[in-house]
């Protein structure tokens, strides 16, 4: 039993409803991370040696990448952990080199780069002495590399050892457009033509496609394999909140365990969120977990995505696709792309390319040929509330108004309307 302390009760819930952390139980990625385990394994000339994966917010993509991460740790392998969510990748990642020197002393890498030390004599004269007093020089130069250099003597440095290299970089929809060509280039260049052992793998949202991956300076980018991250099937979802319910000493009813499972919808951040909130309101492990708890933490769940993963995705559009969803949504959140123009304003073809994008990025879906269908990513509700005019105060009628004039004989302030005519009137 946890102890209460001054600051409260420390949670004991098995699962983790935040972005990017590992959670207690990973269902439903068995099969990507086989592909791209088995990618790594292989080497430079397999094309899943350096992959991307792409995916909505809350769709595991950061949780899967953190597991090849680890896998890849436990083999042996090198690993630098980064993220492009603010500029200056390309200096933390040589900053993560040398971190990696330090941490992996067999790498050596001062001996591969050439770093020496040479001693002179200075003559010094302090007063009525003479004498000479020996410095040392230090010629580094590894000061003088660029990113390539560092990337490739590191790389060198493990293969000496029989190891490998893994790079990951997260939130790779936010890369600095410069550092990211010249990152392309640099890993192009090590990977593919050198073929040496310096394995990649990305994660981001589905924009790159319209963006990293749309840019034809980057060429690396484009040949890496793409993974789409696929939604959770309900049998992994009831696993996911079965598994570390039980495995925590807790307990859930077949009914609620069924209720829970198919109200993920696919959405492992959803998953997290649900036995999180169940976990607490039953208050286990002491009791099992039923109906009602799984129906109070279904309906917080809705809250907490929409607030952050629905409207958050809203607010990445431009004005003319959310123009778009908005017409969608006005007619029951189906629609054909020329009903869509007509109602939103937009020239045709103008908005024949912010569907497609709108569909490729998960906001739509197709069910049929030029027809449009809004998905769970931001739903009618959600277009509705962020569309609707703020609420006003509506105006006080005129008739209402009063004079509120002082009388200093009657000590006491008008009762009749404002702008009246004639003497004002306490009564």
């Amino acid at each position: 039993m946890a102890q209460n302390s001054l600051l409260g009760r420390p949670s004991t819930s098995p699962f983790s409803p935040h972005f990017g952390r590992t959670p207690h139980s990973l269902v439903g990625r068995d099969s990507l991370l086989a592909e791209v385990g088995g990618g790594l394994l292989t080497g430079p000339n397999d094309p899943r040696y350096t992959s991307i994966f792409m995916g909505v917010r809350g769709s595991g993509k950061t949780v899967a990448l953190n597991e090849v991460e680890d896998r890849a740790a436990g083999e042996g392998w090198v690993v630098l952990s980064m993220d492009a969510g603010t500029p200056g990748l390309l200096e933390r990642i040589t900053q993560a080199i040398s971190q990696a020197d330090r941490t992996y002393e067999a790498l050596n890498l001062a001996e591969i780069t050439d770093r020496r030390s040479i001693e002179k004599g200075i003559g010094i004269r302090l007063g009525p002495l003479e004498g000479k007093m020996a410095t040392t020089e230090h010629r580094d130069h590894g000061a003088t590399m660029g990113l390539r250099e560092h990337l490739t003597y590191l790389v060198q440095a493990a293969q000496r050892h029989g190891a490998s290299v893994l790079l990951t970089i997260d939130e790779l929809q936010g890369i600095d457009r410069v550092e990211g060509r010249r990152l392309s280039n640099d890993l192009q260049h090590i990977t593919r033509r050198a073929e040496l052992p310096l394995a990649f793998l990305g994660a981001g949202l589905l924009e790159l496609k319209h963006t990293l991956l749309g840019d034809r300076k980057m060429t690396f980018f484009h040949r890496c394999e793409h993974f789409d991250m696929p939604p959770l099937a309900t049998e992994d979802a009831a696993i996911g909140l079965a598994g570390p319910i039980q495995s925590s000493g807790g307990t859930i009813t077949g009914t609620a365990l069924a209720l829970g499972s198919k109200a993920v919808n696919g959405s492992p951040y959803r998953l997290q969120v649900i036995g999180d909130i169940a976990w607490k309101t039953s208050g286990a492990p002491d009791s099992a977990i039923d109906t009602p708890d799984i129906e109070a933490a279904i309906a917080v769940a809705a809250e907490v995505v929409d607030a952050k993963i629905s409207v958050a995705a809203w607010h990445d559009l431009s004005e003319g696709s959310q123009r778009l969803l908005e017409a969608i949504g006005t007619r029951g959140g189906t629609t054909t792309s020329a009903q869509a123009a007509q109602d939103s304003g937009i020239d045709g073809k103008t908005a024949n390319d912010a569907l497609r994008r709108l569909a490729d990025t998960g906001y739509l879906e197709r069910p049929g040929h030029g027809t449009y269908r809004l998905t769970d990513l931001v739903p009618r509700e959600i277009i509705r509330r962020e569309t609707e005019p703020p609420q006003t105060t509506p105006p006080i009628p005129a008739a209402l108004l009063k004079c509120r004039k002082w009388m200093p004989r009657a000590k006491a302030y008008c009762v009749l309307s404002k702008n009246h005519t004639g003497g004002c009137r306490s009564k």
